[in-house]
């Protein structure tokens, strides 16, 4: 591709989301990830052949927007919810990391070509002795006055102003002349509506990656928006936000681009300089339209190293270290189940990483529903209700009856555990019980096996002389206990 073709990824894709999106801050345009997933996946069936790569990128993007669209319009965006709060902070700090070190190369002048963050981190050091030092005093001035101006002047647009800086800068000294890596010549015009000519054959072969590549752009972008949304406090619909980012690919597609994702860096850019809503997308776009017309040509003098560091900066304020200390302190499971994302995006990649977060954190859920909280319960002085005993207190709330909480819903997998719970209860109880009676509060339903075990509790209890009592059951529950035949006994 020619670099223009970003510019027009970046045009088609902000003005398509900022008409169907549900995020304020979000944009969308060409992404790192997916750009090189997309050269994965078209290059080996292009053959070399400039012309058919350009339609088969063209038509993949088409594609992913098609099962985008449609997943949205199935309600298929619930997948969303598994993208739990740790998850989020420990993705959000991986994937800057990773965008940070997809930028180093630029800082030091060096070309990078190792993929992933570790084995980037180990081309660097061992290549440090290449570093262009011009390039890296530009990249370091850069990122340096970007905090000051970010710490001293917070409403100075601080990226404009250096964007403006450097192409002056170069452009006056000839900085390219000295060997600092430039933009270089960018092809003026628009793009045009245009349709991909392949064959079925081609299609067939592009449909899986479609269906892998429309799962990374959705979970990247809802958890891109959902951050910036619990940030500014609104709610992102993830449905429409799989028709939006639908929709940006198959109009992407038919204008002579590739596959469009959301931008974690340029999305941190626009929040940190006060955007608020897509009006942003709609004047960027705008303005991509005036600098494809008219100022292309400005473009070539700008080195690489500014916008690296433009970057760099931005996703460093992506880093909440009080939000992992917060986790830390409230659940340290949530806590290294963030730890766990943020590397699993670093070591294994964003899908398989966030992936095996939401393994982890089902496996945590499933561990509370089948060892659940449990508590005897009594009467704390002063405090209304009924109330977890502490240890060493008498259990009995009046000799010979004890109050007991199972606090989860009760079904096969954790039945068992309630019965050996109320075995030791019985027991250990001095004086020996009469009553027990359990707290159905929160237990919303039970399930055949569970009925069968509150069956055999009774019985067990009976033979002991020991009479059973559920209290607070909701309907749905007492309905059930009555098909079963446990409202009866």
């Amino acid at each position: 591709f020619e670099p223009v073709v970003g510019l027009y990824a970046a045009l088609v894709g902000m003005i398509v989301y900022a008409l169907f999106g549900s995020s304020r801050q979000l944009i969308i345009g060409p992404e790192a990830t997916t750009a090189i997933l997309v050269a994965t996946v078209v290059a080996p069936l292009a053959g070399g052949d400039v012309a058919r790569y350009a339609s088969l990128a063209a038509t993949l993007a088409i594609l992913i927007g098609v099962i985008c669209i449609l997943a949205g319009k199935f309600r298929m965006g619930f997948v969303a919810n598994f993208f739990s709060k740790p998850i989020l902070t420990g993705y959000i700090a991986g994937t800057a990391l990773i965008v940070i070190s997809s930028q180093l190369g630029k800082i030091f002048g060096i070309s990078l070509e190792s993929d992933g963050f570790f084995a980037k981190i180990w081309e660097l050091i061992i290549s440090l002795d290449e570093t262009h030092l011009l390039t890296l005093a530009v990249g370091l001035v850069t990122i340096l006055g970007l905090i000051l101006l970010k710490r001293f002047a917070p409403k100075v647009p601080g990226t404009l102003v250096a964007l403006v800086v450097a192409i002056l800068v170069s452009s006056y000294f000839n900085l390219a002349e000295y060997g600092v890596a430039v933009v270089g010549q960018v092809v003026s015009g628009l793009p045009e509506l245009q349709i991909p000519i392949v064959s079925l054959t081609d299609i067939a072969m592009l449909v899986p990656a479609a269906l892998a590549l429309s799962v990374l752009i959705f979970a990247d972008g809802v958890l891109t928006s959902r951050v910036f949304g619990r940030k500014n406090h609104y709610d992102i619909d993830a449905n429409q936000e799989l028709v939006a980012l639908g929709a940006a690919n198959v109009s992407t597609g038919f204008f002579q681009s590739f596959s469009v994702a959301a931008s974690s860096s340029r999305t941190v850019v626009n929040d940190n300089s006060g955007g608020k809503s897509q009006m942003v997308g709609l004047i960027a776009a705008g303005l991509v339209i005036v600098f494809l017309l008219f100022f292309t040509s400005l473009l070539q003098s700008l080195p690489t190293a500014v916008l690296g560091a433009i970057i760099i900066v931005a996703c460093i304020s992506l880093f909440d270290i009080q939000e992992f200390r917060s986790l830390h302190i409230v659940r340290h499971s949530e806590y290294y189940l963030a730890i766990l994302t943020l590397f699993g995006v670093l070591v294994i990649g964003i899908i398989p990483g966030i992936a095996l977060a939401i393994a982890c954190s089902l496996i945590v859920f499933i561990q509370r529903v089948y060892r659940p909280h449990t508590s005897v319960l009594g009467i704390e002085p002063g405090v209304d209700g009924y109330h977890g005993i502490a240890p060493g207190r008498d259990l009995q709330v009046v000799p010979g009856m004890i109050v007991y909480g199972f606090d989860a819903p009760l079904f096969f997998a954790n039945a068992p555990y309630l019965m050996d719970q109320v075995t030791d209860l019985i027991s250990t109880a001095d004086p020996p019980l009469k009553y027990l009676l359990l707290d159905a509060e929160a237990i919303p339903d039970i399930d055949t096996t569970a009925a069968d075990t509150l069956k055999d509790i009774h019985q067990v209890l009976r033979e002991k002389g020991i009479t059973l009592g559920i209290a607070r059951a909701n309907k749905r529950l007492r309905e059930t206990m009555q098909l079963t035949g446990l409202e009866d006994l």
